[in-house]
């Protein structure tokens, strides 16, 4: 599962907790979110998914992307089809208002919506980018303007990337997290050591996403390559699973560590849900992404859970690096810097102290209380416009 699984999770859960509606999630398919909503008992319905493909070709182990016309084509049909599914399922048990996440599904399940007049708000999640010429854009911003009642925006760099006229009908509000969860444990931290052969004194660094080249494992990698060879103790985490197609990213990474020696040294242990766990074993949390995120969850969770924190410097996660002071940011693609970064907390006292700081910037801004509440008064007020 990713973000707009978890938060999608988060959001349903708090609506059932003030009950402010009943809540049902549409799901595309079987899997983690499923298994997820029957744990925490929350009706859900699956429909007749045709999952989408990547719309672009990749070159050079992931380096370089390029479009796919005949991927965008293939996704416009299975838009129109998954779309014809979704309103089967909604004309079964119409609700009174739908939420969307994720920028395929909010055209399939908005074209369903429409064609049942239901209202609709779209979460808006990922940042809205010039990609393929323009025709992303272009696309995104027409049905933007005809489908949704009003859109909610993870950050203010979201909203800005909408059209003027659509930014009038969005509002901002930053992602949340149980920060309760996440309080580190040094014994559950040793336990996921013991697991990787880490010893309990060592220098662990850690980065959490999916792995796909945009994320910027690489990045990360080639500089704890430089930096572990002078550093015996020092290991590295690398937790996350591939993104669609992105295998050949992620065996290109493989082959890096083994290339240098390092399988001992290096870790990838693949998608993991014990994020508690993984945060406690590591002791400085890294993310270095090279585009378009904007307030990721497990860059939320990192803070909350105590660690010292490195954040890539671009501009969409300045929101966040803004709120929370004793972030360090450094630019992605400099090996000097993420080297710097990484001999800085070598530090015990100053990870400690550090982390302190960064847990309080967590629970402050980031609680699902706040993001929870945050979110049903603009859901409430965008419904009751269009009543």
């Amino acid at each position: 599962m990713g973000g707009v699984q978890y938060s999608t999770y988060f959001l349903a859960e708090q609506l059932l907790k003030e009950k402010s509606a009943e809540v049902r999630i549409y799901l595309p398919n079987e899997g983690p979110f499923l298994l997820l909503c029957q744990k925490h008992a929350i009706p859900f319905t699956i429909y007749n998914f045709i999952p989408y493909t990547s719309t672009s070709i990749s070159l050079f182990n992931d380096e370089y992307r390029i479009p796919n016309p005949f991927a965008l084509v293939y996704n416009m049909f299975a838009i129109l089809l998954n779309s014809v599914s979704i309103k089967k399922k909604l004309k079964q048990q119409p609700p009174n208002l739908i939420i969307t996440k994720g920028l395929l599904n909010h055209l399939s399940s908005g074209l369903a919506c429409r064609g049942l007049n239901l209202p609709i708000i779209w979460h808006l999640q990922d940042l809205i980018t010039n990609r393929y010429f323009g025709l992303m854009e272009l696309i995104f911003n027409y049905f933007a303007k005809k489908i949704p009642n009003h859109i909610i925006c993870d950050g203010q760099v979201i909203k800005e990337s909408l059209k003027k006229g659509i930014q009038n009908k969005s509002t901002v509000v930053l992602n949340g997290i149980k920060t309760d969860t996440l309080i580190r444990d040094r014994e559950y931290g040793l336990k996921v050591r013991n697991e990787f052969n880490i010893p309990n004194d060592a220098y662990v660094i850690g980065s959490l996403a999916r792995i796909t080249p945009w994320k910027g494992q690489k990045y990360l990698l080639n500089a704890f390559i430089q930096y572990a060879r002078k550093n015996q103790n020092s290991y590295l985490l690398l937790v996350g699973s591939p993104l669609f197609d992105n295998d050949k990213y992620q065996r290109h990474l493989i082959n890096m560590i083994t290339e240098n020696e390092l399988e001992s040294r290096v870790s990838m242990p693949g998608y993991r849900t014990d994020l508690k766990n993984i945060f406690s074993a590591m002791d400085l949390f890294i993310y270095p992404s090279v585009e378009k995120d904007t307030s990721p969850l497990v860059l939320l969770s990192a803070l909350s859970a105590g660690l010292p924190v490195g954040v890539s410097n671009i501009p969409s996660l300045s929101e966040i690096t803004n709120l929370c002071p004793t972030v360090d940011i450094f630019n992605p693609k400099s090996l000097e810097e993420i080297i710097l970064l990484l001999k800085k907390y070598e530090d015990p006292k100053l990870r400690r102290k550090r982390g302190e700081i960064n847990r309080k910037s967590g629970v402050n801004y980031f609680d699902i209380s706040n993001h929870g509440l945050n979110m049903i008064q603009t859901i409430e007020k965008a419904y009751r416009n269009t009543i």
